[in-house]
């Protein structure tokens, strides 16, 4: 516990029926058994400043024991995990949720981690511009060009079908990087799919099934001029899944699914992706 000086937790957590279900960014946990109830009291008292012997000291029945297994089972994190140049970057929020499935040893490599790698931008920079800024901080490399080689290439669209997708999908399909679709829209955002070299799913699947699904056959082609009151949400979620696809935590909501966000209506809607038989683009990858 001595080396742990201060402890922090992103997650939700809540106790039903003598037992706890901690939620993490990357699955949910049921804990069971007398102690749950301290167990609880411990992730409420972390705040990410005060060092794990004055927790166990501030919490009945806690001992060092306690916070060791919430680190073991990546409940929590040391909260100077993130390296201070990061830490203090516009960028640092960004990657605390992050931690707790990258292991605690190569905490401190992720500058260098994150100096190696790269992101393509195609499309309408102009709303995921925060997006870019973050990227640069964090020491990512970030171009336009998905031609070149790549980690992750990202499509920003203004239309539902951006005239770029099908040079895009060509260059995914020849690379070996991560592709994410995005898209403002004018009550919210679509984000996703999140498609890994190795997806069975290409950008024109997507496309055909949405075709097949919308009346009279045809996509919606809205526009979206200045900034809407949610663009600040947008720009924070999009940022939040290119970090984790970027550290190989492909967010399992968005893995080869389209989430579509309605801020005005308060909804949450995903769509699972489906492969199109025998597919002209990419036939099933």
């Amino acid at each position: 516990m001595d080396s742990r000086p201060a402890l922090y937790s992103p997650t939700g957590y809540g106790s039903h029926d003598g037992e706890a279900v901690v939620r993490t960014p990357h699955t949910v946990k049921t804990l069971r058994g007398e102690d749950v109830e301290t167990i609880l009291d411990l992730l409420t008292a972390a705040d990410g400043e005060t060092v794990a012997a004055d927790l166990v000291e501030g919490v009945a029945g806690a001992t060092a024991e306690y916070v060791d297994s919430l680190y073991e089972h990546d409940l929590a994190y040391d909260a100077r995990a993130i390296p201070a140049e990061m830490r203090d970057s516009d960028c640092g929020c960004f990657l605390e949720a992050l931690l707790p499935a990258i292991p605690p040893e190569t905490h401190h490599t992720l500058p260098d981690r994150l100096a190696s790698l790269s992101v393509a931008v195609v499309g309408d920079r102009e709303p995921v511009s925060p997006v870019l800024s973050r990227l640069r901080a964090a020491g990512v490399s970030v171009t336009d060009d998905a031609e070149e080689p790549v980690d992750v290439i990202v499509l920003s669209e203004a239309l539902e079908r951006a005239p770029s997708w099908s040079a895009v999908t060509e260059q995914w399909l020849d690379s070996a990087a991560t592709l994410i679709k995005t898209r403002l829209t004018a009550t919210g955002w679509r984000l996703g799919p999140v498609l890994t070299p190795a997806a069975p799913v290409c950008l024109h699947c997507v496309y055909s099934r949405v075709d097949a699904n919308r009346a009279g056959g045809r996509l919606y082609t809205e526009t979206l001029t200045g900034n809407p009151p949610y663009i600040e949400a947008y720009t924070d979620t999009v940022t939040e899944v290119v970090f984790a696809t970027l550290l190989e935590q492909v967010p399992r909501h968005l893995d080869e699914q389209i989430l579509e966000y309605d801020h005005y209506e308060g909804t949450v809607e995903t769509s699972r992706v489906f492969a199109l038989p025998n597919c002209e683009v990419c036939a099933g990858v």
